[in-house]
């Protein structure tokens, strides 16, 4: 997971449980170790799991090795695996979807320059 659904997911947290806070000095590194735990895990299924804890743990905010098992348990790896794929590919269909096309004048240098390096190669 991505250190931008790590901090959405510590926010979901901390509004549900209002005695989870981090101070300022330890947010780096308090990140980074979420960051590395749930580093296998894709962020709506983390969210979804974490949605789950906090509707039956009353008391303690859950830990990243609660919602990494959490995660664990209701999907395979592989299932995780193809759900981040599916993200993955959903991104870069989105992506394609709002490219714009190369400017004409960027085209005609990159291909000026791919036609010398030609050129110089067949020497």
């Amino acid at each position: 997971m991505e250190r931008a659904g790590v901090i959405a997911l510590m926010r979901y947290i901390s509004g549900a449980y209002r005695n989870f806070v981090i101070e300022d000095s330890e947010m780096e590194g308090t990140i980074g170790v979420w960051m590395d735990i749930l580093q296998d895990i894709p962020f709506q299924i983390a969210l979804e799991r974490t949605r789950d804890l906090c509707r039956t743990k009353i008391e303690f905010a859950p830990t990243p090795a609660e919602i990494y098992q959490a995660c664990l348990e209701s999907h395979s790896f592989y299932e995780l695996q193809r759900i981040e794929e599916q993200q993955e590919q959903l991104m870069l269909q989105e992506y394609y979807e709002q490219a714009v096309p190369m400017p004409q004048h960027i085209k005609e240098k990159l291909e000026r320059r791919a036609a010398r390096k030609v050129s110089v190669d067949e020497h």
